[in-house]
């Protein structure tokens, strides 16, 4: 009975044991962490000897120990720091056992680092590398060691096992260095079989593989001259007969007679059709080279004065058929690049492994490097290919040829269809702003406006790395600006001779470096994003004058504001936009043209925030003079400024023109934009309603007006009526909002003179009393005595009068009297309404064409002119929108023509 119990027991336990598996329980949190990126802190190589030549007595682990030790003597990082080694080594036939663990022990490196021998044929030493890479990436190293080795001299010649052995008869031996490192064995043909396929593929002729193989021996000669190879060769010393001798020298080089370089057989395809010679091919050598990486940590300690230290930004691998793989590269190349997040225009120098010429010739054309500054120190043709090392050893050469900022590509195939590229940048030291600098200083070089702009980011919603910039600014430069300036100049030097399509750091501030000539176009995007971020925190300083009070000296005055500075720096990139020739006048847009308006509407912003709008003249009398025509700027750009111009002639009493630009911002401005239509509309009913056209009750009911209707439809009902103290008693109730937006004085005053048109009007309609003799000509009268009395009436309630009193002067004591500001009267504050105001008003409408008729003194009324044909109202009260439209003026106006918008 206990048993069952148990059984029951037990088997629920591995039921849950079962659960915890799958489901990744555990009481320890999961381990995770980003990927970190990894640094390269020395390279060296051995000089690459010729076949059967100085290294035939030396075992490729020894060279492979030769280049190791001097990568770590270089990088100065402590042994104790490096935990693993990563060798290629292909033809490890009677090499021994592990040969990356030979070359590590022999190199002096504890017994407790491990090593793994890494065979990607051709490609083994930059996938070492590789590897090497993504253990730092990944976390799980801080310092590892990478390279390869190889003597292809000491491949021994195979017996097969006594299990194949025939018979009786002769025994065949087998080349190891055929066998193991040049066949394809899917296909069973030489390597050079392979370079022929792709030669007669890409119609790559003899004569241009010749050629390309004259000029890498030409190359390699001119560059040892100028000792290019100095700083990354290690010296290798070799045990002779006669006694030690130092080899410090490439091999084989200088060798060649490039006169008979045309006349050499093909070597592979012998029937007429070859075109791949022992010339044109790369030679079998000994060599070995060797690199130490490490996490930023150990860049940051050790390789302040490292002559090559890079960064790793992108690697890959590639698959072709096998017998295609010499255009393998052409694969893993732009993989590497979109991993890196550059394109090949950003590459200063490419390193490709010239197994045959015909495979640089067949990836250029692939990847379109016709014009690249590829293998300019020549390549595995005339310095020779050491098959475990050729991968490392072109990246090793590739990053002494780096300046700090540059990009570079190393890019090998490798037999059986495959290749390996890694892209690295050369940096100055780790630490964040050399870091920053260094990429801007590759940008620049580029002329990559877009990454430029990407870089230089001052938003709050910036990655953190930003963030930590700034802490180490202030940390390393927070004493004053001489150090800082002196760390700018040094990461961003001055360069009188750059390569053609390519570009330099030049001096001045955003504002006059984008006037530069030569380079300012690439600073566009660069200008607007920052005079976006400007616009948008002067836009929150504006608000916020606590911030700013700081700033402000004793002669405030005189002074300008945040927003004045900040408007004075972007109308300086404007006016460089504006004068910009690159395009014609009328014609589409192009180089700094593209960004007229947008800069002309970040000034207006912040001229209309600092109330300074007297300003924004000048931006449109340049525009008017220089612009070319609004309509092919994008629309966005085209209803900012549109809304801009309408608010300044609004400021200016310029409403018609206030209204054509507003009424086109609305209209361009889709119905989804109900904000943006709220702002338009804001000033667009206000300039109408000065134009004597009231809103609609259709406008008054859109999204976009309902918050305004409360305030206009009142305004404007007030306006059809006469209604005085309706119009006071809204301005007041909405008067902080008004003042806000400019447009509470423009209105008080301006409309005043609609008000008396319609009270005038309404007295009209109530006390004149038609002859009843239709054939009498006498002319409508209003009765000044009658307007005198409603107009006091009206002033009465203004200042207190209760609304069903029917006295038109009530006594004082009968309600508290008041007191009005002067613009709150009908003529003056609380001054009484007399009949030389009423003469004086009706008068100055009569002028305005707002009445239309004549004053009579002497009998104190107003006689309509007209009114036989069209009517009493009609002729004395002409529509207002009319009636201003057809005022005369001293010199002509053209109401289609806004100054400022400039049209095709």
């Amino acid at each position: 009975m206990v048993a069952l119990p148990l059984r029951q027991s037990a088997s629920m336990t591995r039921r849950i044991a079962q659960l915890n598996v799958r489901r990744g329980f555990s009481s320890r949190a999961p381990l995770c962490q980003e990927i970190r990126d990894a640094y390269i802190l020395s390279a060296s190589r051995t000089p690459t000897a010729k076949f059967n030549g100085s290294f035939v007595t030396v075992p490729a682990p020894q060279l492979g120990a030769v280049a190791i030790k001097s990568a770590i003597e270089k990088s100065k990082v402590p042994v104790s720091k490096i935990t693993d080694v990563y060798m290629g080594n292909v033809l490890q036939g009677s090499v021994g056992q592990s040969p990356a663990r030979q070359a590590a022990i022999f190199a002096g490196l504890p017994t407790s680092v491990e090593a793994v021998t890494v065979n990607k044929v051709c490609a083994s030493g930059l996938k070492a590398v590789v590897l090497a890479a993504q253990n730092i990436q990944l976390g799980l190293a801080e310092a590892q060691v990478a390279g390869g080795f190889e003597n292809m001299s000491r491949v021994p010649y195979y017996l097969p096992r006594a299990s194949g052995l025939p018979a009786f008869g002769n025994i065949k031996l087998e080349d190891g260095l055929i066998k193991d490192g040049l066949t394809d064995v899917y296909e069973q043909i030489h390597m050079g079989n392979c370079a022929e396929n792709t030669a007669k593929k890409f119609g790559i002729t003899r004569e241009m593989q010749d050629e390309y193989a004259i000029q890498s021996y030409k190359r390699a000669q001119a560059a040892w001259d100028a000792k290019a190879f100095q700083d990354e060769i290690v010296p290798v010393t070799v045990q002779q007969r006669k006694g030690e001798v130092v080899i410090d020298t490439d091999e084989g080089f200088r060798d060649v007679k490039l006169e008979k370089v045309p006349t050499l057989k093909p070597a592979f395809v012998r029937d007429g059709t070859g075109t791949v010679t022992a010339a044109n091919a790369s030679t079998f050598n000994d060599g070995a080279s060797a690199l130490v990486l490490g996490s930023k940590e150990i860049a940051k300690e050790f390789g302040a004065d490292s002559r090559v230290l890079a960064k790793i930004v992108g690697h890959a691998d590639a698959a072709v058929d096998p017998i295609d793989f010499p255009i393998a590269p052409s694969k893993a190349v732009p993989i590497a690049l979109e991993r890196a997040g550059i394109t090949k225009d950003q590459v200063s120098v490419w390193e490709f492994n010239e197994a045959f010429a015909a495979v640089i010739q067949a990836n250029g054309k692939l990847l379109g490097l016709e014009n690249a500054n590829v293998n300019p120190l020549g390549g595995a043709i005339s310095l020779g290919h050491a098959l475990g090392s050729s991968g490392s050893r072109i990246l090793t050469t590739l990053l002494h040829q780096l300046q700090p900022g540059q990009y570079g590509v190393a890019a090998i195939c490798n037999g059986g269809g495959a290749a390996t590229a890694i892209v690295v940048q050369r940096i100055k030291s780790v630490d964040l702003v050399n870091e920053f600098l260094t990429q801007l200083r590759s940008f620049v070089r580029a002329q990559d406006g877009d990454n430029l702009r990407a870089w230089l980011q001052v938003s709050p919603n910036a990655s953190p790395q930003y963030y930590k910039l700034a802490g180490e600014l202030k940390e390393r430069y927070g004493g004053g600006d001489a150090a800082l300036e002196a760390a700018v100049e040094g990461g961003l030097p001055e360069e009188d001779d750059v390569s053609e399509g390519q570009g330099s750091p030049w001096p001045g501030s955003c504002s006059t470096a984008f006037a530069n000539p030569t380079y300012g176009g690439m600073l566009l995007k660069t200008s607007m994003s920052l005079s976006e971020v400007l616009a948008q925190l002067t836009m929150m300083l504006n608000k916020r004058p606590d911030l700013t009070s700081r700033l402000r000296g004793g002669d405030e005055e005189g002074r300008k504001s945040v927003a004045e500075s900040s408007a004075e720096i972007i109308q300086k990139i404007f006016t460089t936009c504006l004068t910009d020739r690159s395009s014609a006048r009328y014609g589409k847009p192009e180089g700094k043209k593209v960004g007229v308006y947008m800069f002309a509407n970040l000034v207006l912003k912040l001229l209309f925030a600092c109330r300074k709008t007297h300003l924004a003249k000048q931006i449109f009398t340049n525009i008017s003079t220089n612009s070319p025509p609004l309509s092919l700027y994008p629309a966005a750009q085209r209803v900012t400024f549109l809304y801009y111009l309408g608010r300044f002639n609004l400021a200016n009493n310029h409403f018609s023109r206030a209204s054509a630009c507003l009424s086109s911002a609305y209209l361009q401005t889709p119905p989804s934009f109900t904000s943006h239509r709220t702002l338009i509309l804001t000033y667009l009913i206000p300039a109408n309603l000065l134009l004597g056209v009231l809103p609609s009750r259709e406008l008054l009911s859109r999204p976009e007006a309902q918050p305004l209707a409360p305030i206009f439809h009142p305004i404007a009902e007030a306006v059809r009526r006469g209604d005085f103290f309706l119009f006071q008693e809204t301005l007041a109730a909405h008067e902080s909002w008004l003042f806000e937006k400019g447009i509470l004085l423009t209105l008080s005053n301006r409309l005043r003179p609609y008000l008396w048109r319609s009270l005038s009007r309404r007295v009209f309609l109530l006390t004149y009393t038609p002859p009843t003799d239709p054939n009498s000509r006498k002319a409508p009268l209003l009765d000044l005595t009658h307007l005198l009395a409603a107009a006091t009436y009206l002033q009465n309630r203004l200042e207190g009068s209760p609304p069903t009193t029917t006295a038109t002067f009530p006594s004082p004591a009968s309600y508290k009297r008041k007191k009005l500001r002067p613009n709150e009267g009908l003529i003056w504050g609380n001054a009484p309404v007399t009949p030389q105001d009423i003469e004086l008003t009706v008068a100055a409408l009569v002028q305005q064409g707002l009445l239309h008729g004549y004053l009579a003194h002497d009998m104190a009324k107003f006689a309509v002119l007209g009114a036989k044909t069209k009517g009493a109202v009609a002729a004395g009260w002409p529509v207002v929108a009319r009636a201003i439209r057809e005022r005369r003026y001293e010199e002509d106006v053209d109401w289609d023509d806004v100054p400022g918008w400039v049209k095709a």
